[in-house]
């Protein structure tokens, strides 16, 4: 038991030195540059993948590095290094706090679930499992996942700054969809594989449940992730056909909004008061980045993007954009327009 206990120390004392010994490399820094707009993030060595928007903070993944961007200040920092070959999924991000997970042997043997605190500067890590996670929900400092599979699956919840987790629901044909928002978080359930699937919303403030069957659930349509934020929910969905529908979905009035259809579209980005996606320009060449308020109004257009448009975010008044060519890959910022 003491040659154990001195192993996990001598690991957990490697894993902190092999961090910090990347911290102090700058291979890793994004080179920010300053346009009429807003800003445009590159990366001189590496590369950006799965970018993800909350406030002013901004997260994306460069090869094994998880990096936030104080999009205000243009400070940036990295937060996680997998070594060792470990591999890393696309990082999620909340008003408080960001989180991923890496990967760790060549078989993916174990998952390493990370968060990192925006205030305190401090990241944890708060799961080592021996089996693979479908991608987690936060909101704010709470972190959700779903455990085990099959008919012994459980939604967790994980408190930050209290340290508690709870089993949330427990049953068979959970996920993989989770997402959360304020008090509410809300997972998918499926019969079976190919089969329409519900939502359970579950307020945690109030400790109800319901069950929403999303509509345009027809024999061969894709839904991507919902996105819940503000009281509704937003999502892409690709029919057998290949054309694509954003629609949202008020959980308060039950009402259904589709906002925009057609092919080629990318997205949607959501925070629960305006939709933003990217569609073929009408130029014929790149993509244009639209946005649409809930409130009212049409669709607007944000910006024309010469190139591949990968995914659009938007938080508040501020909207990103991820894009990737042959040779390298870039995301921009600007403020929705008045």
């Amino acid at each position: 038991m003491l040659v154990a206990a001195l192993v996990v120390v001598a690991g957990a004392i490697v894993g902190v030195a092999g961090f910090a010994y990347d911290q102090g490399h700058t291979d890793w820094l994004p080179h920010l540059t300053r346009t009429s707009a807003g800003l445009r993030v590159t990366q001189p060595v590496g590369d950006i993948n799965d970018p993800a928007l909350s406030g002013d903070h901004l997260v994306w993944q460069d090869g094994p590095y998880t990096i936030v961007l104080d999009v205000s200040s243009g400070k940036a920092r990295m937060i996680g290094a997998a070594r060792d070959g470990q591999s890393v999924m696309p990082p999620i991000v909340s008003s408080d706090a960001a989180s991923w997970q890496e990967f760790s042997g060549n078989a993916r043997q174990r998952t390493l679930l990370y968060l990192y605190d925006f205030s305190s500067q401090r990241r944890r890590l708060v799961l080592s499992a021996m089996s693979e996670l479908d991608p987690p929900a936060l909101a704010g400092e709470t972190l959700y996942w779903l455990r085990g599979q099959g008919s012994a699956t459980a939604v967790v919840s994980y408190d930050v700054a209290s340290g508690r987790r709870r089993v949330l629901a427990t049953g068979s044909g959970l996920g993989p969809f989770l997402m959360a928002d304020g008090s509410l978080v809300a997972w998918s359930h499926q019969e079976a594989p190919g089969a329409p699937f519900t939502l359970t919303v579950y307020d945690l403030t109030l400790g109800t449940t319901t069950d929403l069957d999303l509509p345009g659930q027809t024999p061969g349509a894709v839904f991507d992730t919902p996105i819940l934020a503000g009281g509704a929910l937003a999502w892409l969905r690709l029919s057998k056909e290949g054309l694509a529908t954003i629609t949202t979905y008020d959980l308060e009035t039950l009402a259904e909004r589709q906002i925009v259809s057609g092919r080629g579209l990318v997205g949607p980005g959501f925070d629960g008061a305006t939709v933003v996606w990217a569609q073929p320009a009408s130029t014929g060449t790149g993509d244009d980045v639209m946005g649409q308020r809930l409130a009212g109004g049409g669709a607007f257009r944000i910006a024309q993007v010469t190139a591949g448009v990968q995914s659009v975010l938007v938080s508040g008044d501020r909207v990103a954009w991820w894009v990737r060519t042959a040779s390298h890959a870039w995301i921009e910022t600007t403020r929705l327009p008045r």
